[in-house]
């Protein structure tokens, strides 16, 4: 049966429930009022709570009318019936339910299914209970099909779906016997390496494995020093960062088979260091005739005759006028075997740091001590650089000395005088680990004004040294590499410069190689950056290797965003910043004693940073490395501790074993290098993190 309403057109489907109005004594469904609404006059489409009507379904007598939005069968503003999105339903009620609460009618979008209400289930509203809403039974129709509905998340999995898992507490406390754990013995020194499950058999299923802890970039767990027993809860897939990957080369590179050696040259104040390496350079045509006449006038005008060979390395004005280097100096040469870049380091104890920033890009070192009688007295007797220089090349990870006995020319090249420098040097430099035993020790006597023992041997007066000159010695030389070219780039930032408008960066390269275009990132910042040239001095080259002393042109970045220590490397990468790391350190010299929050300056790399200790976790025996006691209150000099360090910014590192150069660092303080130590864990807390958990 069809009926049209007053106002309107179209089929009403209910037009058999239309209550009159004035019925039972309360309003009727249809008012005459011209309009197709429902209940209320001038609204269509809304049937409110408590009125009257057939829509939608057909009412029974006494019970409260259907409330239903804007949708379904009627929109605000059209007739009954008139408006009607397609495929849209309102499921039907049935007798003694709950009237249908539906936003935006049965279906939300074209061709979706809201399912129905169910039996004594109250009416929902954006998936919560509506309380207090009426029963309205319905016209007995046949329910449609319900889709599956997913089953819901236990209440016990909540927690696990949390980045990270569950928490952890973590008090910093020394290493424990494992649950279950037998015959495992305490131990402060390195932890021994994991041995292989064994395999499943072959037929049987293997053992479900723990996920591996999510890695965000941003390191969350806080430092500990506790395995823990059980196996990590449960945690949602993370994406780890995917291993790195060889670079694909565009195009076939030619290698210059000559090996790259970065040559730092350090000992005491006046040794003769810069004039040592100007000879060199002059030998070698760096510097030509007409600037060598140039720089012997200047030495002249300032009563400093004979240092014509020292103004080739020491450019500054300050440094020419005093006589002393203060800045590590850099010059690169070649040989029909070698390439060679040669550091000029300061000998003056207040320009230690810049002798240290020339040192950790070394692969070898030139000891230079003076033959004069005071001077290599001065330089090796208790303060003098010679011993210390010495500790902090063996700290920086250089393998290998030459120590060059200079101005052997203003004592007659007296073999006297130059077996006693050895006899008193050698001690020394075997308890630093350098020795002629193994091959890791060279004495050569040298003349640096003259040249003679430097790129020839020594003159005929000295017939009692039959050894190499300095260069040839080098020459023959050959280093052990402990990274390849197949690595994962690493750079050390050593400084940034502008030329000619173009943003710079320059450091050696420690492992890994590079070439233009490469997508490369900086650490701890993680910026990404866009290699526009590598150049090796002034001439660009296609790519660098390492052991290369590069200067990289960069873009992407700003200079103010660039700090020496910053470490350049690739996309994704395995090197990371931290703020805490555990390591093992030998107190050298210190004026009292060695306490949790004792702060100094830490040297690594090309970085300088604040540390303080955070805790002393126990001392060592320094041949065993056997713990001897457990968490001292203090170390002292010559004592050797493992430690907990916390950092004021972060700094990217390595442990030792992994990565040699970027886990090895000095501590100085007051002008004086107190201790020195090796990288043997590394902490993923923050300070921040440490404080979000003290909040908790």
């Amino acid at each position: 049966m069809s009926w049209q309403q007053p106002g309107g057109s179209g089929f009403n489907p209910n037009a058999a429930g239309w209550t009159p109005p004035g019925a039972a004594g309360r309003g009727g469904g249809y008012p005459a009022t011209g309009f197709g609404g429902l209940g209320q006059p001038g609204m269509q489409g809304y049937q409110q709570p408590g009125m009257y009507g057939a829509f939608p379904g057909q009412q029974q007598p006494g019970m409260p009318g259907a409330y239903q939005q804007a949708g379904g069968y009627q929109q605000p503003g059209f007739p009954m019936g008139q408006f009607q999105h397609p495929g849209m339903y309102v499921p039907q009620q049935q007798p003694g339910m709950p009237g249908a609460y539906q936003q935006a009618g049965g279906y939300p979008q074209p061709g979706m299914y809201a399912p129905p209400v169910q039996a004594g289930v109250a009416p929902m509203v954006g998936g919560r209970a509506v309380p207090g809403a009426p029963f309205v039974p319905g016209a007995q129709r046949a329910p449609p099909v319900a889709a599956p509905v997913a089953d819901p998340i236990p209440p016990s999995a909540e927690s696990k779906l949390q980045l990270g898992g569950a928490k952890k507490k973590d008090d910093f406390v020394m290493p424990k016997k494992a649950a279950g754990a037998k015959g495992k013995v305490f131990s402060l020194s390195d932890p021994e390496p994991k041995k292989a499950e064994p395999a499943a058999p072959s037929g049987s299923a293997a053992p479900p494995t723990a996920p591996p802890p999510p890695s965000t970039g941003s390191a969350t767990a806080l430092p500990t020093e506790e395995a823990s027993a059980e196996p990590p809860a449960a945690t949602t897939p993370v994406t780890a960062a995917p291993a790195p990957k060889p670079k694909k080369a565009q195009k076939e590179y030619v290698r210059d088979p000559r090996p790259h050696f970065n040559v730092v040259f350090c000992g005491h104040v006046d040794a003769g260091k810069s004039t040592v390496s100007g000879h060199l350079l002059a030998d070698h045509g760096i510097v030509d005739q007409r600037e060598m006449d140039k720089l012997r006038r200047e030495a002249e005008v300032n009563h400093r005759e004979g240092w014509e060979y020292a103004y080739v390395m020491d450019v500054s004005e300050e440094e020419r006028e005093r006589g002393k280097t203060h800045e590590t100096g850099s010059a690169y040469f070649t040989t029909p075997h070698r390439r060679l870049t040669i550091l000029d380091a300061p000998g003056h104890k207040a320009f230690v740091p810049s002798m240290i920033g020339g040192a950790t890009q070394a692969d070898l070192a030139v000891m230079v001590v003076s033959s004069r009688t005071g001077e290599f007295e001065t330089g090796f007797e208790k303060g003098g650089q010679t011993r210390e220089h010495t500790t902090l090349l063996r700290t920086c990870g250089i393998k290998h000395l030459i120590c060059v006995v200079n101005k052997m020319d203003d004592i007659g090249w007296d073999k006297a005088r130059y077996d006693e420098i050895v006899s008193k040097t050698q001690p020394w430099f075997k308890q630093n680990g350098y020795d002629e035993r193994n091959k890791s020790l060279i004495y050569i006597p040298i003349s640096a004004l003259k040249g003679f023992g430097l790129s020839t041997p020594p003159p005929p007066i000295c017939d009692w040294y039959s050894g190499p000159s300095l260069l040839d010695h080098i020459n023959n030389l050959v280093l052990p590499q402990s990274r390849s070219d197949t690595d994962e780039l690493c750079i050390p930032i050593a400084g940034s410069y502008r030329d000619d408008g173009k943003l710079f960066i320059y450091g050696k390269v420690e492992s890994g190689s590079i070439v233009p275009g490469d997508d490369v990132q900086l650490l701890p910042t993680k910026q990404r950056i866009v290699v526009e040239a590598v150049q090796v001095e002034a001439g660009e080259i296609e790519k660098a290797y390492v052991g290369d002393t590069v200067h990289v042109r960069i873009r992407g970045v700003e200079e103010a965003e660039l700090h020496p220590g910053f470490v350049l490397t690739s996309v994704p990468t395995s090197l990371k910043a931290v703020e805490f790391f555990q390591a093992r350190i030998v107190v050298l010299e210190v004026k009292n004693i060695l306490s949790a929050g004792s702060k100094m300056m830490m040297h690594m790399h090309a970085a300088t940073e604040e540390v303080s200790i955070h805790k002393l976790l126990g001392k060592l025996d320094k041949r065993t490395l056997e713990p001897t006691e457990k968490d001292p209150a203090c170390a002292r000099a010559g004592e050797m501790v493992l430690a907990r360090l916390q950092l004021e910014h972060p700094l990217t590192m390595e442990v030792h074993k992994d990565f040699d150069k970027l886990g090895r660092f000095i501590l100085r303080d007051d002008g004086r290098t107190i201790a020195i130590g090796l990288v043997t864990k590394l902490y993923d807390s923050t300070k921040e993190s440490l404080a979000r958990q003290g909040k908790e």
